[in-house]
């Protein structure tokens, strides 16, 4: 069913209907060294296809490996360096009549991004995207914030190691999506947002907590799963009268829940939960 809604999503974005219009398949890469850079912001839009995220080899700032139509699409590039603090920003401009691409994602053939990630680097990442079969992994890569924005798509990123830097924010994004995030406690993020349109949302915030931190959470129609670790103190405050919070253990305190354990918990997540139609649930 998602992946209907991701191919329709994929040609609402295009902007216009199919054409007859022979694809010509072009396959690019670009990879640059770290060499002096002491930082690095990435930003990304990506309209429709297939998107990996992972770790680059050993003293790459990025590496991009890139499968495009090249008779509806050409790739945009472009590269900055102020002092030591690098930016790379990559996108695609439509070559229809009117800058359409006219996708066709139901065919058998269509393109894909692999994005790879400095290891050592300090980067802001921000990954905007259309409609996508998207797999993000993030674990072990040095990020000072991240951003990640999709449409219509399927969505797993996971934060398998700890983020060696530690971000300030991390804000996800998603319209129609089947999304998960896993590994959020290896993120090390202090403040989270996630927005949730339609779909099934599982944010497991798993891993190495080393600080306390906080969340705010909105969901509109659609299923909620959050897991988190036992030893995780959490506290949850929720607006939102028509969707039901299942959370067995919790103990209501004033206007919240709490978990079990919050008192003793070493590091504790406060969330702010506003949430429409749906369930939600709570898992550990």
């Amino acid at each position: 069913m998602l992946r209907s809604m991701v191919a329709a999503a994929a040609l609402l974005a295009a902007g216009a209907p199919l054409t007859a219009q022979e694809a010509d398949w072009t396959e690019v890469r670009a990879r640059r060294q770290a060499g002096s850079i002491e930082s690095v912001t990435i930003d990304v839009e990506y309209v429709a296809g297939e998107l990996r995220v992972g770790p680059a080899d050993g003293g790459l700032l990025y590496d991009t490996h890139l499968r495009y139509d090249a008779a509806r699409m050409r790739p945009e590039r472009d590269w900055s360096v102020d002092g030591n603090a690098a930016r790379f920003d990559l996108g695609f401009e439509g070559l229809g009549d009117d800058g359409d691409m006219d996708i066709d994602f139901d065919g058998d053939e269509h393109g894909f991004l692999e994005l790879g990630l400095s290891q050592d680097v300090p980067t802001d990442l921000r990954i905007t995207v259309g409609a996508a079969l998207s797999e993000v992994d993030l674990s072990g890569i040095p990020l000072t914030g991240l951003a990640y924005k999709t449409g219509a798509s399927e969505t797993e990123i996971r934060f398998e190691s700890a983020n060696p830097a530690g971000m300030e924010r991390l804000e996800l994004a998603v319209g129609a999506a089947e999304f998960s995030a896993s590994g959020l406690g290896n993120a090390r993020f202090e403040e989270l947002t996630f927005n949730g349109g339609v779909g099934d949302v599982t944010l497991d915030f798993g891993g190495d907590w080393s600080a306390d931190a906080s969340a705010t959470i909105k969901m509109g129609l659609g299923s909620l799963t959050l897991i988190f670790p036992e030893d995780l103190g959490v506290r949850i405050h929720k607006s939102g009268f028509l969707s039901a919070l299942d959370a067995p253990g919790y103990t209501k305190v004033d206007d919240s829940w709490q978990s079990p354990g919050w008192d003793s918990a070493a590091h504790h997540l406060e969330i702010r939960l506003m949430s429409a139609l749906g369930s939600i649930e709570v898992l550990h």
